[in-house]
């Protein structure tokens, strides 16, 4: 073997070694991308698991609180049931349980109304318990209902101006004609005839 052909040799295993090498490289690259992506979506799922726990933590202490609201206004129903069969002042006892049951009636729909919502979304239910709040003078939770609504369907008008009027009620009234505006410049003119009665 001349030296031409051992310096040919020589310099086609260096260029062997230097291929090895540079896929070497590339293999652990490649896994460490494969890696950081992996952990992205693995990071991001556990934060949207937690953001979903939190939130179903806060509704179910909600749903306690409301379930247990319920139950002191049927305690309080018995009691004033009891005292209209003995006592002589029914008319005002019967007005006093009217009430009552008035108040029970409301904890239970609004829990029904918030169990269903959250079993199947929909626009219609979360609009109605924005409603529901806003004529019990709830603004707050009338806006946070609304606002759902809006996640489900941003081109209805009703969500806005429901959450306009409830802003309006609370004093907000720029925060209100905010609302307005931004709907108008995304969507157009809004039709007033939809608007949710007080």
């Amino acid at each position: 073997m001349n030296i031409e052909e051992r310096v040919r040799e020589l310099e086609d295993k260096y260029k062997r070694y230097l291929l090895k090498k540079y896929f070497k490289f590339l293999f652990i690259f490649a896994a460490l991308a494969v890696c950081m992506v992996i952990s992205f979506f693995v990071i991001q799922n556990f934060y949207k698991q937690k953001a979903l726990a939190l939130e179903a933590l806060e509704y179910k202490k909600t749903l306690d609180h409301q379930i247990a609201q319920a139950q002191i206004a049927n305690e309080k129903n018995k009691i004033l049931q009891e005292r209209l069969s003995k006592d002589e002042n029914k008319e005002e006892l019967k007005e006093e349980l009217k009430t009552q049951i008035d108040i029970y009636s409301k904890f239970l729909n609004i829990s029904d109304l918030k169990r269903n919502f959250y079993q199947n979304p929909s626009y219609e239910k979360a609009m109605n318990l924005a409603a529901r709040y806003y004529k019990n003078k709830d603004y707050e939770k009338s806006i946070f209902w609304s606002l759902k609504a809006n996640d489900i369907d941003r081109k209805n008008s009703s969500s806005w101006i429901l959450f306009a009027k409830a802003k309006q009620a609370l004093g907000k009234e720029e925060e209100a004609k905010q609302a307005l505006d931004t709907y108008v410049s995304y969507y157009g003119l809004i039709e007033f005839d939809k608007e949710i009665d007080d």
